[in-house]
């Protein structure tokens, strides 16, 4: 109870004593990438359009008039398209793609201002139905009331996505677009790079229409926090839905290593890599248990299904509600405050447990009156009433002195500058010895590092398909 009360103090919502339990034992932390290892507030970098090489076949002077009687220029038409489809979205990088058209469009996305003519005085009035929200793929809404054309399907998403199909599978062996070598390009740049495509009501086919490029810059503490949490002897992962080419140039920035990133992956893909993470720790015998620090609806089941669920206070209520420590100031840092609070409450634990029990053995002889034979001398029973009584006051005393802890300082290098007398305790590490000596398991001798070659396959093995 005071552990949690102190996570409290310290911006950490620790839903029970037992997260704490779980947390003390925890070797392995997944990170999502959006608006966790990134900050979310996303912006809108390249936007390139293929309008003019669409092939719609005979219907290209049908295709013409339908560009003609929208109220946007050929070149802002990928991103006013893309805001008619995530006008309804909570998606960080959705936000984005609208804030971005908001600045070009006006307020009203429906009424675009273009070279100051309102689009209300030249059309019928605009209005989007249908939104929908694939994971791991993308989102599609309805656009209605288009002059002579009445509705088109918008999607915004992965290639495969974008293109109507959802498997990524089935578009394997078809040669690069235009659009797929400018997608690349972003990605290598760090930039998460999504596809918008329109289905006119005279077309049977979705047509890719642009790309555009998002801009996520990364937290300042995400490095620090990653390179904390490898000092601590926690192995750090990163899953995330963006495709491996952004995934890997946000690994390198943080610090995590390139053979523990896992892009491209479903939500229900997410969860997947956590229960192989669980069974290899479950094979190697020891109690290790892996953490998820996520944010959102897609990293909800993977919250759900991990030992130790860790949410953005920012985040979606969905993944809030799934996860066990909520960082109530949406701090990196607080990832590696909460397992530093969970080994400081257990140390204390330990403490107190060693404590009382040769406090007891010591004192326990004496009230006895094992010393009478020899000293003809034997304690009252009022005092050893009193010496009982103190073993117990002792032990809250000490579990009380957890209220004196004070949050490590995390430096740009990772180091963790710890300060308050109740983080000193632990760094004799004389209680952790005789503890383990008494308690530990001799057998378990194989490293939790270690990972076998089959262990390594599971990991190829995780669903997963190009997404946003």
């Amino acid at each position: 109870m005071v552990g949690t009360g102190v996570g409290a103090v310290n911006g950490l919502l620790i839903k029970g004593g037992a997260v704490l339990e779980v947390a003390h034992h925890v070797q392995t932390v997944v990170f999502d990438k959006t608006n966790t290892i990134t900050t979310g507030r996303a912006v809108v970098g390249r936007k390139i359009h293929y309008v003019d090489e669409v092939k719609t076949g005979d219907g290209l002077e049908e295709w013409n008039t339908f560009l003609q009687n929208l109220p946007v220029t050929k070149t802002d038409l990928p991103l006013w398209f893309a805001c008619c489809a995530e006008l309804k979205s909570e998606h960080p990088l959705g936000r984005a793609i609208l804030n971005s058209g908001q600045e070009i469009f006006g307020h009203d996305i429906l009424k675009p201002v273009d070279k100051g003519i309102k689009a209300s005085e030249k059309m019928d009035e605009l209005s989007v139905s249908e939104f929908q929200v694939f994971p791991g793929m993308g989102v599609q809404s309805t656009l209605n009331g288009i002059k002579k054309h009445g509705s088109c399907v918008v999607r915004v998403g992965n290639r495969s996505w974008a293109r109507g199909f959802e498997d990524e599978e089935k578009i394997l062996n078809e040669e690069d677009s235009a659009a797929d070598v400018d997608v690349k390009s972003m990605r290598s740049q760090g930039q998460v790079a999504v596809y918008v495509s329109v289905k006119p009501l005279f077309c049977e086919t979705f047509c890719v229409i642009g790309t555009i490029g998002i801009i996520d810059p990364i937290k300042a503490e995400a490095k620090p926090t990653v390179l904390a949490l490898q000092k601590m002897g926690v192995e750090v992962w990163m899953c995330t839905g963006d495709h491996e080419l952004t995934a890997q140039a946000v690994a390198r920035s943080v610090g995590i290593h390139e053979d523990n990133v896992c892009s491209s992956v479903k939500p229900e893909g997410k969860a997947d890599l956590i229960r192989r993470l669980q069974r290899r720790r479950a094979r190697n015998g020891l109690g290790n248990k892996v953490a998820v620090v996520g944010d959102g609806i897609n990293d909800a089941v993977a919250l759900a299904q991990a030992d130790l669920g860790i949410a953005i206070g920012a985040g979606t209520e969905v993944a809030v509600e799934a996860a066990d420590v909520v960082l109530v100031r949406s701090l990196l840092y607080d990832v590696a405050v909460s397992l530093h609070l969970s080994r400081v409450v257990f140390d204390r634990i330990r403490y107190n447990f060693v404590w009382a029990m040769g406090y007891n053995l010591i004192a326990l002889p004496f009230a006895a009156g094992l010393f009478y034979p020899f000293t003809d001398w034997t304690l009252p029973p009022a005092f050893a009433g009193l010496m009982m009584a103190f073993s117990s006051v002792s032990v809250v005393i000490s579990s009380l002195l957890l209220r004196t802890y004070v949050k490590p300082e995390i430096l740009e290098d990772g180091t963790l500058v710890e300060h308050g007398c109740t983080s000193y305790c632990q760094c004799f590490g004389v209680v952790d010895r005789l503890f383990n000596c008494l308690f530990g398991n001799p057998f378990a001798a194989r490293s939790w590092r270690r990972v076998s070659h089959e262990e390594e396959e599971d990991f190829c093995e995780i669903e997963s398909t190009s997404m946003v």
